[in-house]
């Protein structure tokens, strides 16, 4: 994900990782040592309690245009994903 904020950057596009694996803020903290020190380039929020991301699959894509609606849905796993080329290409459409 890290690698492809440059390129979400350049067309006005904001990423957020939701964390649904993490129960605590113990647990959050140990999710970020993965970055080694380093802040992500992209904002990650979690949910603690389970109120919302139980509602969305935790492998996918979701693009939330700025009113709050869901324009595309790519279902798949980051790290399975053969390409981003569709998700740039889908946000350029989005914003023609």
């Amino acid at each position: 994900m890290q690698e492809i904020y440059s390129e979400l950057e350049k067309r006005d596009t904001v990423a957020i990782a939701i964390s649904q694996e993490d129960t605590d803020l113990k647990s959050a903290k140990g999710f970020m040592k993965l970055f080694k020190g380093k802040t992500p380039g992209f904002a990650i929020a979690a949910d603690f309690k389970r109120k919302t991301t139980p509602k969305y699959d935790r492998a996918t894509t979701y693009f939330i245009d700025k009113e709050g609606v869901v324009r595309q849905i790519f279902p798949m796993t980051i790290s399975n994903r053969a390409s981003w080329k569709p998700i740039l290409g889908e946000i350029d459409r989005l914003l023609e």
